[in-house]
């Protein structure tokens, strides 16, 4: 059975994380930006620096565990540059390249140290929705910690005022209130499970069980914030003692996220 974690900020995965990872089946990871290595001040350069470096070096550190590493970029609103339009007006050249398969994670946090303006976070989205859109390439969006539904109305708001394809587009940290809501509006549920999330694999199981299983994805986040680089793992572990099948799992844990980010 062949496993894929859908949204790690590689740079927190160390080498026992990649080796237990890669013998619990996970074969393939999507790795996003956040901040891209330093705090506050960033220039807008450290965000494709911070890509490359993923490409590159990351990838390489990971493929010694036969795990495939696959890179989005964007400009995040946990780092957002000094000269962000800088930024904004570079990224439609940039993904196009084929070693970046999306834009990732944007949305807004109202908590950012980087940027707390809402209305600065919004402009910003705003423009990542239509740089993926015209690239025809997936955007993850990032939900806030509360009030999930209210941020996911919004975001549909916005998806439809900018004409972006829902298959096109990925909700991030779903939970249970606000699965359903994702999904039926065609886009992507990603399910993360993360410890100050409140989201542990049994629940993340039994929301795949109860959804639209050909719209829902399994992620670990794995970063700065406390995680657990065997979420997904997990997750199967906990699909399989609900009855589910090996290719029912397979095809949530694998094959959706290979879907939704136009995997080969």
């Amino acid at each position: 059975m062949k496993l894929m974690d859908c949204h790690v900020h590689i740079p927190a995965l160390n080498q026992r994380d990649l080796e237990v990872m890669a013998l619990s089946n996970v074969k393939a990871v999507i790795a996003h930006t956040s901040e891209p290595e330093v705090y506050k001040d960033i220039p807008s350069q450290s965000i494709f620096d911070f890509a490359e470096r993923m490409v590159s070096f990351h990838a390489w550190r990971a493929a010694k565990y036969y795990i495939d590493v696959y890179v989005c970029t964007c400009v995040s609103m946990v780092g957002v540059p000094v000269d962000y339009e800088v930024a904004l007006a570079r990224l439609p050249e940039f993904v196009k390249r084929p070693d970046i398969i999306g834009l990732g994670e944007v949305g807004f946090e109202p908590n950012s140290a980087t940027c707390s303006d809402l209305a600065v976070q919004e402009k910003i989205l705003r423009a990542q929705m239509d740089i993926a859109r015209d690239a025809d390439k997936t955007i993850d969006i990032h939900t806030p910690l509360t009030d999930k539904p209210k941020w996911v109305d919004r975001y549909l708001g916005i998806i439809a005022e900018h004409k972006v394809n829902p298959a096109k587009v990925v909700i991030d940290h779903a939970n249970e209130t606000c699965v359903k809501m994702i999904t039926d509006a065609g886009c992507w549920a990603g399910i993360t499970i993360q410890p100050f999330r409140k989201v542990r694999a049994p629940e993340a199981a039994q929301m795949v069980k109860a959804g639209n299983m050909d719209l829902i994805l399994v992620d670990s986040d794995s970063g700065i914030p406390e995680s657990d680089s065997l979420a997904v793992p997990k997750t199967a572990l906990e699909m399989k003692r609900l009855g589910m099948t090996e290719a029912d799992i397979e095809k949530v844990l694998w094959d959706n996220p290979r879907r939704a980010y136009g995997i080969a």
